[in-house]
């Protein structure tokens, strides 16, 4: 029994329905929340103060209060822009160095499934 339906992303068609492919339940959560984190507030032309605002953390130094701010950040967005995310558990990773990245891991539950699901998000730091 489907809860929640949407588009695929990137948007495809079926080729054997020629319709445009769909995704259902926690799959359509986990685009949103992937949808979510990678749209700058302001960005979206019609919900302006829908995203985040993680490219904010580019080109800045990495250290607990970064982290700290960055892993709100993610936590923040997500209960404001994804209603059907119950339970949720957010942990940030850097590396350094040259190239350095920032790595957001993602568990949650929902109110469609009780099964746990994970997703993450890595931003570049040097260059997005």
């Amino acid at each position: 029994m489907k809860i929640i339906e949407g588009f695929g992303f990137p948007i495809d068609i079926d080729e054997i329905s020629g319709k445009i492919k769909t995704v259902d339940n926690n799959k359509t959560v986990k685009q949103s929340i992937n949808m979510i984190l990678k749209t700058q507030i302001m960005e979206h032309k019609i919900f302006k103060n829908y995203g985040s605002e993680l490219k904010s953390f580019m080109f800045d130094i990495v250290d607990s209060n970064y982290i700290y701010s960055f892993k709100k950040t993610v936590e923040n967005s997500l209960k404001r822009w994804e209603p059907h995310i119950n339970k949720m558990t957010v942990s940030v990773k850097s590396n350094s160095g040259p190239s350095s990245e920032i790595e957001a891991s993602i568990e949650y539950t929902t109110d469609i499934s009780p099964v746990m699901e994970r997703t993450k998000r890595t931003i570049n730091i040097n260059n997005g």
